[in-house]
């Protein structure tokens, strides 16, 4: 099955964002979900081991460019970003025909986050679940690029007092100072 549809919600009862990730065959049929709860902690732990991900990729897939994947990061985001917007795809909404729930029908946390990534292969992504369940999914980078940036939206209408920002994109640390 493949990654068919991606939501990120805010639930403010919970103070959690829900990820819905729908799966179905290439003719679109047997549509299946899993639904996971990210926490503010999660989502703070989880984002920089993303980008750190995403740069080891840009790093493996152009050793020419390393010096500035943070840069390649950046200016691939935005052009996903354009792209995905240009074609109407963060306008979708999410098709309710679910057939299967393969983790269960409950939203679950995440135990584990793994990071998969080499040069010219999709960006993959391993979750495990309560019992050891885990499942696995990879994106090219323009599907990579819209899940960050539905991460970023979510985190943004959460109001937890950060922002979620890409590489070369965070604010700078202030210089260090003098102690007497």
């Amino acid at each position: 099955m493949d990654l068919h549809q991606i939501q990120i919600t805010y639930l403010p009862d919970q103070d959690r964002l829900l990820l819905k990730l729908s799966f179905a065959e290439k003719d679109k049929s047997a549509r299946q979900e899993i639904d996971l709860l990210f926490t503010r902690r999660t989502t703070m732990q989880f984002w920089p081991m993303l980008l750190e991900a995403m740069g080891k990729q840009v790093k493996m897939s152009k050793p020419s460019a390393a010096h500035a994947s943070s840069e390649l990061v950046q200016m691939e985001h935005e052009a996903s970003v354009a792209e995905m917007k240009d074609s109407g795809h963060f306008n979708a909404p999410l098709e309710d025909d679910v057939e299967s729930w393969p983790l269960g029908k409950e939203a679950m946390l995440p135990e584990n986050i793994q990071f998969h990534v080499h040069a010219k292969l999709p960006f993959r992504m391993e979750f495990t679940v309560a019992g050891g369940k885990n499942f696995e999914i990879a994106m090219g980078k323009r599907l990579l690029h819209g899940f960050c940036k539905l991460f970023q939206d979510a985190v943004e209408k959460a109001d937890w007092g950060f922002t979620l920002e890409m590489m070369g994109n965070a604010p700078e640390a202030p210089p260090a100072g003098m102690l007497n």
